[in-house]
């Protein structure tokens, strides 16, 4: 039997994105069954709490910068519980090396830090991504396993660094149950989503020009409804609705729960998602789970993620967008046979499929 350690320092009660699939992957590597000991790192006792469900092991991660956690804490708690293999989601391995190891990478971080230095990054942030770029690339060469969380991401990686194509491995995330069909919102009619952060590879900029392309165009007005945190672009966002004369037809929505967020899905009559850049495209997916018609970029990982369940345009030609809005929205049959194939795309994507290549992939680094 092997010991076997597995980063969960993001994992946190209100923990979305990468915590959310931490939190999964452990859970459903539990699930399996395998005849290894887990031992899951944590940041909080709430964050075991989380886990301890399942049975797997608990320990804290003491060291409170990430920095200090990945190249001082890992190689202790290595040492000190003689672990055999370790699994993480980063992509700044130890540079004093350590037992064999699988990352899981959702994307090639010069994407987010070129992101970073375009508008404006913090002290600290600028300092972690000078960081990333000293070491990430020779912690992929590092890796025992390289998981990626998309085809497109694989395919770049082996572009950019040639020789860890052999070790490789698709492993597409699982999705949350909750996001499923239902009903939607009381009382809101029908409506297009969009949803937008302090992203700007959201590229809302376009969703708003294509709704506003489509809106003259339709048989009747339907609203554009926008959830998510925005932050700092907040008043750009609002000036273009401005610009555009769409004060009266979208609404932003500010952060909403989870579970607010599912019935926003379900109850759309179109999901617009022109993103310019997704290692995994989990909106669009949450979005089909749930019943929405997706019209999405045709770039990065969301052709992989669709097929041919959704609309896919380029991202930077709102008509393209605006097309495809109307086309859904006043084609009922059109609408009915992307909600059908979105759902059964969707169901394709399980938390224990993911585990299952997972733990393939621990077996070959403990095999390495």
């Amino acid at each position: 039997m092997a010991r076997i350690g597995i980063d969960a320092t993001a994992v946190s009660p209100a923990g979305k994105g990468i915590s959310r699939v931490q939190l999964e992957s452990v859970r459903a590597l539990a699930g399996l069954g395998l005849a290894h000991e887990l031992i899951a790192f944590v940041r909080t006792p709430e964050a075991a709490a989380l886990i301890a469900a399942t049975g797997v092991r608990c320990e804290l991660a003491r060291e409170r910068l990430s920095i200090v956690w990945e190249q001082v804490g890992v190689p202790r708690a290595m040492r000190r519980l003689r672990l055999d293999a370790w699994l993480t989601t980063t992509d700044r391995l130890p540079v004093a090396g350590g037992c064999p190891t699988v990352t899981w990478l959702y994307e090639v971080p010069t994407h987010r830090i070129a992101l970073n230095r375009e508008h404006g990054a913090g002290a600290y942030q600028r300092a972690a991504d000078l960081l990333t770029l000293a070491l990430w690339q020779r912690s992929a060469r590092s890796a025992a396993v390289v998981l990626t969380g998309s085809q497109a991401t694989a395919d770049e990686l082996a572009a950019v660094l040639p020789g860890v194509s052999g070790k490789l491995c698709v492993v597409h995330p699982g999705l949350d149950p909750a996001f499923s069909p239902g009903a939607g919102p009381a009382g809101r009619g029908r409506y297009v989503m969009h949803i937008a952060t302090s992203d700007p590879r959201d590229n809302t900029e376009t969703a708003l020009a294509a709704y506003a392309a489509a809106l003259p165009r339709l048989r009747e007005r339907v609203p554009l409804l926008i959830p998510g945190g925005i932050g700092r672009r907040e008043s750009a966002v609002r000036a273009e609705i401005a610009r555009l004369g769409l004060d009266a037809d979208v609404e932003l929505l500010g952060r909403v729960s989870d579970d607010e967020l599912v019935t926003l899905y379900r109850g759309a009559s179109a999901y617009l998602d022109p993103t310019l850049f997704e290692g995994f495209g989990y909106q669009v997916l949450e979005a089909m789970a749930c019943g929405a018609p997706v019209i999405a970029s045709g770039t990065t990982s969301i052709p992989e993620i669709v097929l041919d369940a959704g609309s896919l345009c380029d991202p930077g030609r709102p008509q393209e967008f605006a097309a495809a809005l109307v086309r859904v929205l006043d084609e009922p049959g059109l609408a009915d046979d992307r909600r059908r194939r979105g759902l059964e795309r969707a169901a394709e994507f399980t938390w224990a499929r993911s585990a299952g290549k997972i733990a393939a992939a621990l077996d070959e680094a403990l095999a390495a």
